[in-house]
């Protein structure tokens, strides 16, 4: 089995439940020295780490050749100069879905994105799309799976606007607060990925959601109620939003960029579908679990 972004967060997560499996892995880097620690998520030669250049087609097919199973996690939530939207969500999973192809790989799963539109006022989203296009049209044992933003001990979402709630007083609900998540477990997503692989029934796209839905000043309320803080918490509406956050870009390290404003104006939520060529969670009996119940965990850092 080839992981590219193995290293990353959901990556991580789901190497060590695929080794639990008893699953040969290689995992795919562009430094491979940042993932030794998950050699230890295996027996000896269970795991391998590679570096692979993704804008390198044939590091790309020596990467995947031989596996059976391919899965691309690659993604990133801003641009910066080396890494553009349009490479990394569109091109790049065209280039993975058509030598999975020529290789004869039994099932290539693909992390997409549950609000990914190719009418999104966001690049993000439109990229996001674009690639789930991409591979439709390279491949043809193909699984897409869109999930609302993942949670889990590591993060990039409750632990980020726990760490901010930490040292500021005062905290901006950009959109008034109202637009809306289904925060997902990282591992009932991982849960999914392994059943998945062992179903001879498998269907093509999935959309996941968690337990519950929260609006973004719940997510913010819950946060400061688990880590035991009071903050003001204003709400700025989107018609003034990007006035308020052109003075963040500057900074190295952006709480928020203009893109993830447009996308923050669509909620990020299941609606009922009665489309039965997509799948859910509860395909496999995977019952969701619940935000509230799992980042206590780990916000308590966070603390005083």
């Amino acid at each position: 089995m080839s992981i590219f972004g193995g290293n990353g967060f959901i990556g991580r997560n789901l190497v060590r439940e695929l080794a639990k499996d008893g699953f040969r892995i290689k995992i795919g880097t562009r430094n491979p020295s940042t993932a030794n620690h998950l050699y230890v998520s295996g027996v000896p030669g269970q795991i391998e780490v590679t570096k692979v250049n993704v804008k390198d087609e044939h590091s790309i097919k020596k990467f995947i050749q031989g596996s059976d199973y391919v899965i691309n996690l690659i993604g990133i939530l801003e641009e910066r100069k080396k890494q553009k939207f349009e490479y990394i969500h569109s091109e790049l999973p065209r280039i993975i879905a058509k030598i999975s192809t020529e290789y004869g790989v039994l099932r290539l799963i693909h992390i997409s994105s549950l609000g990914a539109d190719i009418d999104s006022s966001s690049k993000y989203q439109r990229s996001k799309a674009m690639g789930e296009l991409s591979i439709k049209s390279e491949n043809k044992n193909y699984t897409i799976i869109r999930p609302s933003i993942v949670f889990g001990y590591d993060d990039n979402f409750f632990n980020q606007f726990a760490r901010i709630l930490s040292l500021v007083p005062i905290f901006p609900l950009i959109g008034n607060g109202d637009t809306k998540f289904q925060p997902v477990y990282v591992l009932d997503l991982v849960k999914l990925i392994i059943l998945h692989l062992k179903d001879t029934n498998k269907k093509n796209v999935y959309e996941i959601g968690g337990r519950e839905i929260y609006s973004l000043r719940e997510v913010i309320e819950l946060i400061l109620t688990t880590i035991g803080k009071k903050r003001l918490l204003i709400p700025i509406p989107f018609s003034l939003s990007k006035i308020f956050i052109t003075p963040m870009q500057v900074l190295p390290k952006r709480p928020i960029t203009f893109d993830q404003l447009e996308s923050l104006k669509t909620d990020n939520i299941l609606f009922n579908s009665e489309d039965d060529e997509i799948g859910k969670l509860e395909d496999y009996n995977i019952e969701a679990c619940s935000a509230k119940n799992i980042i206590s965990e780990y916000l308590g850092r966070f603390s005083s």
